[in-house]
């Protein structure tokens, strides 16, 4: 399997991951040009990819889907809730490239399984998702403003993940952002925070300490790369003794390519 965020942050998120069969992308959150250039910058054609699953109806995670869509004529997956919340913003989607999903329930698709997990969150009806093949898991988990036991589950059973560490308390609280949006951000249906994904990174390496975790969907208002780096990792350190294998992601900016 082959790994590799795109983009992640509040201006657009894309995930590429690959299996033997496959190639698919969960959520295409810039415009469509802008990630046929991030892919075809790896030596990955565009026209290649199966299928998109995506995770929400925000912007920052549909702006290109109905683009690429029609472009390449494939299937778009999404909950149905989901599927409400974008039909004005994605435009028209011919009957056999849309997909409805059920948070909650696995799908098989050749060689692989994607299995949509719920996520907290001010949305419709939103989700994460976990892709296992050839014994190999990947999973996607951001934009939720609690931890779930089955996302605990899923990423004490992953090789690789993006988990979300969107904000530094401190820099949310104090920052420009006006009252009710800080309380927002905060709330149970928010993001997580460094320190949230701090706590949740330790318990995850407590049972699986060799996996790589990359930390997703950093703001830019309330965050800084290496604040959220040395936050998660010392929390991770201070309860386990070392942090293990801890990358970033970064918005409109790719990660190497993962092999697992």
């Amino acid at each position: 399997m082959r790994f590799c965020a795109i983009s992640s942050g509040s201006s657009g998120n894309c995930t590429f991951i690959e299996t033997g069969e496959h190639r698919l992308l969960i959520d295409v959150g810039l415009s469509a040009k802008t990630i046929e250039g991030m892919l075809k910058a790896k030596k990955i054609d565009p026209a290649t990819i199966t299928a998109i699953f995506v995770t929400h109806e925000h912007s920052d995670h549909i702006r290109g889907v109905g683009v690429w869509a029609r472009r390449y004529r494939i299937p778009v997956m999404a909950t149905a809730g989901t599927w409400k919340g974008m039909e004005k913003s994605i435009g028209d989607i011919p009957g056999e490239f849309r997909v409805e999903i059920i948070s909650g329930k696995g799908y098989r698709m050749g060689d692989l399984r994607i299995e949509a997990i719920p996520t907290c969150h001010d949305a419709n009806d939103p989700c994460a998702y976990t892709v296992e093949s050839g014994g190999r898991k990947a999973s996607v988990i951001t934009d939720t403003g609690m931890v779930t036991p089955l996302m605990v589950r899923h990423l004490c059973e992953s090789d690789i993940a993006i988990i979300e560490s969107n904000h530094d308390i401190h820099m949310l609280m104090t920052g420009p952002y006006p009252l009710a949006l800080k309380r927002r951000i905060r709330s149970n249906l928010g993001h997580l925070s460094n320190e949230d994904c701090g706590n949740l990174l330790a318990d995850v390496r407590s049972v699986n300490p060799n996996a790589t975790f990359l930390l997703g969907h950093l703001s830019e208002e309330n965050n800084r790369p290496n604040l959220a780096l040395s936050t998660v990792c010392g929390m991770v350190a201070q309860r386990l003794g070392k942090s293990g294998p801890i990358d970033l992601t970064a918005r409109e900016q790719s990660t190497d390519i993962y092999m697992i």
